[in-house]
């Protein structure tokens, strides 16, 4: 009867956390598609954009893995969903943006679980308590449990964090749930089924797992195992037979998935502590001072939580929770580098000891403490996961509908924000458009020792680094062609043959035209068609003008934050795009060099190659059936070019007959000599008459050079006899004035 009794009591709790772990996930999706902001770099450039690189084959890998400080364990999380929508032919921008939020939603759901088993572990103690007492600081371990997913919801750092592809947030799911299956000391010692829920093998797994996710993990875990070193009874057991094998088990698994996707041998942890710990790396990205954790870190993502936990560790005598975030965010103020996420493993016992303080809470006094946590987390989660630092992100959606829309050619998109301000591939998921940004990848890992990174060349000078890269461009300030004396300064020759304007092959100098036309057309490619900044970067030297001479203008401007960041993090995203404007000729010369064709093919060439490249660039993104509609279309225009040339043919033979019958004929012939006379006498008679009236608008190129002199003559009297009736008239007014 009693083991009947506690198995109907065991499945009642596993149907129990089913419930509980479904309205999590509904929970964490919902929270992961209200997150629209930028929180830091990591989320896109560590996890996702190396899976879709991956997966698609194209994107960019930061420095960190040509030098193998990252594992490939954790962006293989994200690159399941999308090799399931690249294999099923649904790999849109929609997929490779959302489905990763989703399974980071389902890590972070799994989480608050085991937040909700941990506090059932570490307060179970205060069930018989509870019963011998009668007391109000006693609570049921199922209410200590609730009232703890309670606060895991209901955190603002969480909401805003936990449901971004960091590997801290997948991390911190790994680390609470080995803490709810560690068998802590004295945690449920009073409760009947105390260990019911210890296992510590499955604990030391997700612990490995953990730190090979994220090396510096092995702070918070070092502690613990020396602890359990020293007080397990089966210490040989535990070290030998349990925590070596599976930390080996772990590492091996993961050095063979880098050795796959690496192409070599990399010991990924041993990378990541040599470049933080034992060269200092980690302070490139800035450095806070030791007690940055203490005074402003973990108060800043713990707040009410803080005060509610220290209550119930010191009322329940239970201070493993204090613990362990004590040596966590001691730990963690070791490194120089500090940031609130690094934080996020500590959060989960905090959470745990407070969700058990508001359970022994009563009547009004447990309302207040819900209305604070409700006031306090609500509007600083929904404030810093919709609206501070947004534009970043929204920014990807007008770049991927200029994509869409055929406005992006040259060099395609250029990035001036600081380093790795926003998404990328992953946020535009289009392989034919070229990507730039600003590197910022430190001395010796990809910038030469001694130099600036590009960043911060573009920082220190930004017209400079605009100029040298990119050129100085040819449009004039109203957006029209520049002329020829600027010309010869952007081709860097003498003379340009034409100046009226622009070189154009086939005026005056062919050959030296189409040179200077191919070199203009090459420069031209090397410039963007769309350029994306904060506003503060507007007003460095040299930007605007460097903008103008290319003929930039602005075609968005989206908020980012209400106020500005930093220094260099403003509160608007600005875009600037340039028309194609970029004359045909400078292709059609470039065909024209590279085949030997003639200008006219030439030209009808690189029409038809065009027309050929968006089509191509439509049809990746078409439906089935617009596919089907639109070779339809073409099939239709086909034919109707075939009947325009057959007729075409047909009115050409027809002539070339006539012609060659009025040739056979001799009186034809006399005929058409006597009609061109007389035609070209009337033309002569006419011209004449023009001329004596004034009216002649011939071209220069068809006078005589008596003709061109009489006209300029005339000319010349017309502008005297104009000049004079002008000044004529000036005085008139001066004495009418007067």
């Amino acid at each position: 009867m009693a083991k009947a009794a506690k198995k109907a009591e065991t499945k009642a709790e596993t149907t129990d956390l089913r419930t509980v772990f479904a309205a999590c996930v509904l929970f964490r999706v919902v929270n992961a598609l209200c997150v629209r902001t930028f929180f830091s770099a990591d989320e896109y450039w560590q996890s996702i954009e190396v899976a879709h690189k991956l997966v698609f084959g194209y994107g960019h890998l930061t420095w960190e893995w040509t030098h193998g400080l990252r594992g490939y364990l954790h962006p293989l999380i994200f690159a399941i969903p999308y090799k399931i929508a690249q294999t099923i032919g649904l790999d849109s921008t929609a997929v490779t943006v959302w489905s990763p939020r989703i399974m980071q939603a389902v890590i972070a759901a799994a989480g608050d679980v085991h937040v909700y088993k941990l506090a059932h572990r570490w307060f179970a103690g205060a069930k018989r308590k509870a019963k011998d007492e009668k007391s109000e600081g006693a609570a049921s371990p199922d209410a200590a449990a609730r009232w703890a997913l309670f606060c895991s919801l209901a955190c603002w750092f969480n909401f805003f964090c936990a449901v971004r592809t960091f590997s801290n947030c997948t991390e911190a799911a790994l680390t609470v749930a080995a803490l709810a299956y560690w068998p802590w000391t004295g945690a449920a010692s009073d409760n009947d089924d105390a260990d019911k829920n210890v296992n510590r093998p499955l604990s030391l797994a997700l612990a490995a797992v953990a730190c090979v996710v994220r090396p510096a993990a092995a702070l918070y875990w070092l502690p613990m195992f020396v602890e359990e070193s020293v007080k397990s009874v089966s210490r040989v057991r535990f070290i030998l037979k349990e925590a070596l094998p599976i930390g080996a088990a772990a590492l091996a698994i993961s050095t063979c998935v880098d050795r796959v996707f690496y192409g070599r041998w990399e010991i990924v942890p041993w990378n990541f502590f040599r470049f933080n710990a034992l060269d200092g790396g980690g302070a490139l990205y800035g450095s806070h001072p030791w007690h940055w954790n203490l005074t402003q870190g973990y108060p800043a993502i713990a707040t009410v939580f803080l005060p509610l936990a220290a209550m119930a560790c010191l009322d329940k005598k239970r201070w493993a929770p204090l613990a362990v975030v004590g040596w966590t965010v001691l730990g963690y103020s070791v490194p120089a580098h500090k940031e609130f996420r690094f934080l996020l493993p500590a959060l989960a016992p905090t959470l745990a000891a407070a969700g058990a303080q508001l359970a022994s809470f009563s009547g009004r006094k447990r309302v207040a403490a819900v209305a604070l946590i409700l006031l306090t987390q609500i509007p600083a989660a929904l404030y810093l996961s919709l609206r501070h630092q947004s534009g970043t992100v929204s920014v990807m959606s007008v770049l991927t509908a200029a994509v869409d829309a055929g406005e992006t050619h040259s060099a395609g998109i250029l990035s001036l924000t600081p380093c790795h301000q926003h998404p990328w591939t992953t946020h535009v998921h289009r392989p034919n458009v070229d990507m730039r940004f600003l590197r910022c990848d430190p001395p010796g890992f990809g910038t030469p020792k001694g130099e600036l990174d590009e960043a911060d060349k573009f920082k220190a000078d930004a017209g400079a680094f605009l100029r040298f890269n990119f050129g100085k461009g040819w449009a004039k300030p109203d957006g029209s062609l520049a002329d020829a004396a600027a010309w010869r300064e952007i081709l860097g020759v003498d003379q340009v043959g034409w100046d009226r304007g622009i070189p154009k092959p086939g005026d005056i100098e062919p050959n030296l035209h189409r040179k200077d036309a191919i070199k203009a057309w090459n420069t031209a490619l090397k410039v963007p068609s769309h350029v994306v900044m904060f506003d503060g970067a507007y007003a460095l030297d040299g930007v605007a003008e460097w903008l103008r001479s290319w003929g930039f203008s602005k075609t968005a401007d989206l908020r980012h934050a209400d106020v500005p960041v930093d220094r260099e993090i403003q509160s608007r995203v600005w875009v600037f795009s340039r028309p194609d404007t970029d004359p045909d000729h400078f292709e059609i010369a470039a065909v024209a060099e590279e085949t030997g064709m003639t200008w006219e093919q030439a030209e009808k060439a690189t029409l038809r190659l065009r027309e050929a490249t968006k089509r191509r660039d439509r049809e990746e993104t078409m439906t089935h059936e617009e596919r089907l509609a639109l070779h339809e279309q073409m099939a239709r225009e086909r034919r109707e070019r075939e009947e325009k040339r057959a007729a075409e043919l047909k009115r050409r033979s027809e002539e070339a007959a006539a012609a060659a019958a009025r040739a056979a004929d001799p009186d034809a012939i006399i005929e058409e000599r006597r009609r061109k006379e007389e035609e070209e006498r009337l033309r002569a008679e006419e011209n004449e008459r023009r001329r004596l009236l004034g009216e002649d608008d011939r071209p220069d190129e068809e006078l005589t050079p008596q003709e061109r002199l009489d006209r300029m003559i005339r000319q010349a009297a017309a502008n005297i006899e104009r000049a004079e009736a002008a000044a004529a008239k000036e005085a008139e007014g001066k004495k009418d004035e007067l």
